[in-house]
């Protein structure tokens, strides 16, 4: 949680929540402490506090039309795929599970919402192996570096910094210039470059032999998605939305480069992305789907 009285709370308001160098659990953080009315009286003489209270207020009152008490939960983090616990007048029951998106009126503005993880389960064959077998030798080939243990890669690649490719993936951010770690060396460059251009041609070979089981991906997607709700922030207003989960009843699909493009029950298109989430070609595959 943020001090309440900090100067780093009132920077956040003051950038209202739109800020791109505010981690999205701060915004989280001051919606949930606005919402539990944790926060002191004295900020809401500031106008932008003052609006952010009465879009919450206002799409809490869409949510739950005359409601007498609320809480709110923090969720948030692989575990959970919302962001928060809405509870009214105590009822446990009827929680309203809360995705935070921010710069978005619509889900259809949000760059991805919904990234599943341990994508070759909804494939008809194991990207992580193909990778593995056909691709990343060719990614460490004439470097200082060792191929990893098979099973040792294959139980560790899901996460975020895999202890088995250590060296491997701080070799890749030192070449990236968005990286704290870079180090404006050639010979990092060169490997941060090879390792996006190896990424984008295995995922794009990949997808062109492999097939996509829509049925099972469309399983998890009416799991993750039922009983949701979004709270879209954008130019100082809060907006709703809830789930037709007819969207998320996938038809059929095509295959375009590094995506499946499936089509659902409603005619919505959905863009099913294969990619890295930590460091293309290094670590953390998943798919993206927006």
């Amino acid at each position: 949680m943020l001090p309440l009285n900090s100067a780093t709370y009132q920077f956040h308001c003051s950038n209202c929540l739109s800020n791109n160098d505010i981690n999205n659990k701060d915004r989280e953080t001051i919606i949930c402490n606005i919402i539990n009315n944790n926060i002191p009286e004295d900020f809401y003489k500031n106008i932008k506090w003052a609006n952010l209270k009465k879009q919450i207020l206002n799409y809490l009152e869409k949510l739950k039309p005359n409601y007498k008490k609320v809480e709110c939960r923090q969720k948030g983090g692989r575990k959970y795929k919302y962001d928060f616990d809405i509870i009214f007048d105590n009822d446990k029951q009827n929680i309203y599970k809360i995705e935070w998106k921010n710069n978005a009126v619509c889900i259809n503005d949000t760059p991805q919402f919904v990234s599943p993880m341990k994508p070759s389960q909804y494939m008809s064959s194991s990207y992580e192996k193909y990778y593995y077998d056909n691709w990343l030798p060719k990614l460490l080939d004439n470097s200082n570096f060792d191929m990893p243990d098979e099973n040792d890669y294959m139980k560790q690649i899901h996460s975020t910094e895999p202890e088995c490719i250590k060296s491997i993936q701080e070799k890749y951010y030192k070449g990236s210039k968005q990286s704290s770690k870079f180090t404006n060396i050639q010979e990092d460059i060169d490997f941060y470059r090879k390792s996006n251009s190896i990424s984008k041609n295995s995922i794009e070979n990949f997808i062109k032999n492999t097939d996509l089981d829509y049925n099972k991906l469309t399983n998890y997607l009416l799991e993750t998605q039922k009983n949701k709700y979004y709270m879209l922030y954008k130019n100082g207003e809060i907006h709703l939305e809830n789930i037709n989960t007819e969207n998320y009843k996938i038809l059929s699909y095509i295959k375009e480069s590094n995506r499946y493009v499936a089509t659902t029950q409603t005619g919505i298109k959905l863009n099913i992305l294969l990619r890295w989430k930590n460091g293309n070609g290094i670590a953390y595959p998943a798919f993206q789907i927006s």
